[in-house]
């Protein structure tokens, strides 16, 4: 069900996607029974490893849910032997709550307490597409009674800052909605842009959704901070320099349609033209020379502090 919804987008979002899997292995885990002459840990490890590997049918994973399967496997591993299958299988289930609450919800809400600081009354704050993180430091900022205008930055063909655009105006903030095309004329009024993030790689990288690095460079450009909200259990010890060496592909056919203009209809037969291709990419990676700031659970660090904290993140995962 929950690969499904994935598929269909039903389900988007880092923390959304990783939490609906987390809670799908929480179920799997309730539900499980050890076969007879098998063992728990090796054939509830195979299992996991075969619900993955349909979730990645469906949709390949984020770096942040890798991390969490990582996570589960490794608990598996620790299981000790003299626990009854009862009492291992609520030691999973507790493990995974704890993960969800510990890494993602007390995470973004010490994310919030950190960035909020930078919340200036007559600040105007610029954002792109639609991160949970960012969404969640605007309102509260908003609830502290802080006087501030947010600019949105959307693009096709998911324009999920949409979304975003709409849930802030229903709670009373003073929102202007612009596409990526216009963001360099947009920029000349900001003093701050906020940005989400599916990982931080270790070399500082800014892995995020496609569009994130045009932003990012813009403000850079424009003398603008860049501040980049992610939970530690997003980063990871990989090393990536581009978006092309390593990425996701969107569905091509999105690219070619533009939602509510019938009369665009160029690129419909795309698919009968032998030497034309469309290259859909979900994420890009932003250099760490554009980022001015990384808000983590940990705290506000720069782009070259990102290595201390996969370190420290990895060791708090061998003692949990």
């Amino acid at each position: 069900m929950v690969g499904l919804q994935y598929l269909s987008g039903d389900i988007s979002g880092g923390n959304a996607r990783c939490i609906a899997m987390l809670q799908a292995f929480q179920d799997a885990i309730r539900d499980y029974t050890v076969p007879s002459e098998k063992t728990l840990v090796r054939d509830l490890t195979a299992k996991i490893s075969s619900y993955v590997s349909f979730l990645i049918e469906c949709r390949p994973l984020s770096i942040s849910m890798g991390n969490a399967i990582r996570f589960l496997k490794s608990q598996i591993a620790k299981l000790p032997l003299t626990l009854s299958e009862s009492e291992s299988k609520s030691s999973l289930q507790s493990d995974i709550e704890n993960f969800i609450y510990e890494k993602i919800i007390l995470a973004d809400k010490a994310i919030v307490e950190h960035a909020v600081t930078k919340i200036r009354d007559g600040d105007v704050l610029l954002t792109y597409g639609s991160s949970s993180a960012v969404e969640m430091i605007l309102l509260h900022a908003y609830e502290l009674g802080k006087q501030f205008r947010v600019v949105v930055v959307d693009s096709r063909p998911r324009l999920r800052g949409k979304l975003l655009l709409r849930r802030l105006v229903e709670k009373g903030l003073s929102c202007t909605y612009t596409h990526i095309n216009a963001v360099s004329y947009i920029m000349q009024e900001v003093t701050r842009v906020f940005l989400g993030a599916s990982s931080v790689l270790s070399n500082g990288t800014v892995y995020s959704g496609v569009g994130t690095a045009c932003v990012a460079m813009v403000a850079h450009s424009f003398h603008v901070p860049v501040i980049v909200c992610c939970e530690a259990f997003k980063f990871h010890e990989r090393v990536q320099l581009d978006s092309i060496c390593s990425n996701e592909l969107g569905d091509p056919d999105a690219i070619s349609k533009v939602s509510g203009r019938e009369d665009v209809n160029d690129l419909d037969a795309w698919a009968n033209t032998e030497n034309l291709q469309l290259l859909n990419l979900i994420y890009d990676a932003t250099p760490s020379d554009y980022v001015s700031m990384i808000v983590t659970d940990y705290g506000m660090i720069p782009p070259t502090s990102v290595p201390v904290v996969v370190r420290k993140y990895s060791r708090e995962q061998v003692w949990i």
